[in-house]
């Protein structure tokens, strides 16, 4: 299932939601490119990128859609361990979140 990402009212992207273990299983591992614009992850507080060929900007969210979390440009090959309060995960491909900042709070609709 695909929904908007919204930030401030605007569209920003399309996220595909990944709430079982078979959506997330694999995600964006193996691939060339990218296949969605994004992928929410949940639920989930940690991630790598194992098997990545591709270098992403996640974003770790809490129950009230506020980002406590932002990493860019993580390579392939990366463990991010537990965040604490993060209850899903967004990942984009690299540039994707240049303007959403740690606090800011999201909408999926």
């Amino acid at each position: 299932m695909t929904k908007n990402l919204k930030y401030n009212g605007e569209t920003i992207i399309n996220v595909f939601i990944a709430d079982s273990f078979n959506k997330r299983l694999f995600g964006y591992m193996l691939r060339r490119k990218p296949h969605h614009d994004a992928i929410l992850l949940t639920p989930c507080n940690s991630i790598h990128t194992f098997f990545m060929k591709f270098n992403i900007d996640v974003l770790f969210i809490d129950n009230q859609m506020q980002v406590i979390k932002k990493i860019e440009n993580l390579r392939p090959g990366q463990v991010v361990t537990k965040v604490n309060g993060a209850k899903m995960v967004i990942e984009s491909k690299y540039g994707l979140f240049n303007n959403i900042k740690e606090g800011n709070k999201l909408e999926i609709c």
